[in-house]
């Protein structure tokens, strides 16, 4: 009985020392959790960086000029000397059209004129005795009113006379047809012999300006706006404008060895885009830049910038806009919302929302939360800057000044042949060669 006794006392014994080494046993607390280590991050200091702002844009070449080659008369084709690819300068005749026609139109409405003239000379030699005859009484007021009215005819048949003329000599100018400005010619669509009839939607060929030519480009509206905001507040400032070097990069990787001038932005958006097109110059004697074509524009500024710069891949973006994570003084992690500028290869700019010393985390982002603490581990930035291709070189002279001239060349050239056909005289001849004259 007493063995049985203590058996009992042995086993409630064994039966408490266990319970005490189970978790709920001996105590109501339970065992402390280990404490995972921080987790490991990169870090860079935000800081102030000098460079070259510069991008890069798909663009295409676009002729500065191009013109259908349409007659103003309807005459058939005498020669042309049109073949495809061909370099025409300016004033340089590219079709004859037969002149006969307008020559005897001419010769016509100079015999009117000549008839006119006669007539008029005598209705005013008329009029001028009845006006003297007139306060003696030796005519009658309805006399001197038929002189006066007939002379008025006159000079009125006269003037028709002289408009007919004006515009024979117009139409037979129009039989040579020349260049409006230098550049290549199409495929001519009509041959030798033919009969070119108004109104026709089909042209005797199509001129192309060749040098200079135009790379437009789309840029962004926002990247347009804080551009201009830029230009305005280095004007209030009284600075420059910095100048920018531009060039282009053919298919093929092939540098294009002459740099390029600005010359204008489109008048009006493009709203299906967001962008706004902006057109460099670039000078192509040759003729290697082929309009339609696609190069890339490069563009940088000749003057160096400082801004807060820190490495892309330390920049999320969520429905708020772009942020970074940061590290407070205790490494612990927090949210700081940015404003984006300008990309500086494996950089950004940061205008807005980040100061010189802040620690940036750029590897690990994925791992941490704000309030997070990590371990850290310095990186530097890295410093990146897009090197100009040394063999471009500039072009000869300026473009824009270029365009400018053989504008105002050609405007001569039209005054001076309209002045030329109208100062021709009743009975001059024309002859074949003066056509165009």
């Amino acid at each position: 009985m007493m063995y049985q006794s203590l058996r009992n006392l042995f086993h409630w014994r064994n039966v408490l020392f266990a319970a005490c080494l189970l978790p709920a046993g001996c105590g109501d607390k339970e065992a402390a959790k280990p404490t995972p280590p921080p987790k490991k991050v990169e870090v860079v200091e935000a800081k102030f960086m000098s460079f070259r702002p510069s991008f890069e844009v798909p663009a295409v070449v676009e002729a500065v000029e191009t013109a259908q080659i349409f007659p103003l008369v309807a005459s058939r084709i005498l020669y042309q000397n049109i073949s495809p690819g061909k370099y025409f300068r300016q004033g340089e005749e590219l079709v004859r059209l037969d002149p006969y026609p307008f020559e005897t139109k001419v010769a016509t409405a100079e015999s009117s004129i000549a008839e006119a003239m006669s007539n008029y000379e005598q209705a005013k030699a008329n009029f001028i005795r009845a006006r003297n005859l007139r306060p003696q009484g030796y005519i009658s007021a309805k006399d001197f009113d038929t002189a006066k009215s007939a002379m008025q005819a006159a000079e009125a048949q006269l003037n028709t006379a002289q408009t007919s003329l004006y515009q024979a000599k117009q139409d037979l100018s129009h039989t040579s047809i020349v260049a409006p400005f230098s550049g290549r010619v199409g495929h001519p669509n009509y041959a030798v012999g033919d009969f070119f009839i108004l109104p026709n939607s089909v042209p005797i060929t199509q001129l192309v300006k060749v040098d200079p030519v135009y790379v437009l480009a789309h840029i962004g509206q926002k990247a347009y706006n804080e551009f201009y905001s830029a230009v305005e507040k280095l004007k209030q400032q009284g600075r420059a404008i910095p100048n920018m070097e531009l060039y282009i990069v053919l298919p093929g990787d092939t540098v294009y060895p002459f740099k390029g001038e600005f010359f204008s932005w489109d008048a009006t958006a493009a709203a299906t885009r967001g962008t706004v097109a902006a057109r460099v110059l670039f000078h192509n004697p040759d003729g290697l830049l082929l309009p339609e074509e696609n190069v890339t524009l490069h563009g940088k500024l000749l003057e160096e910038v400082q801004r807060i710069v820190i490495p892309q891949k330390a920049v999320s973006q969520d429905q708020q806009g772009h942020f970074v994570y940061l590290l407070d003084k205790e490494n612990k992690v927090k949210r700081a919302n940015i404003e984006v500028g300008m990309r500086i290869g494996p950089n950004w700019a940061v205008p807005k929302g980040l100061k010189v010393g802040d620690r940036v985390l750029v590897e690990g982002l994925q791992k941490v939360s704000p309030g997070d603490e990590v371990e850290v581990t310095p990186v530097e930035i890295k410093q990146f800057e897009e090197q100009t291709p040394p063999s471009l070189r500039p072009p000869p002279h300026s473009l824009r000044e270029q365009l400018r001239r053989e504008r105002e060349a050609f405007q001569e050239y039209q005054k001076s042949s309209m002045e030329v056909n109208q100062g021709n005289q009743p009975g001059d001849v024309y002859m074949p060669e003066d056509i165009g004259k």
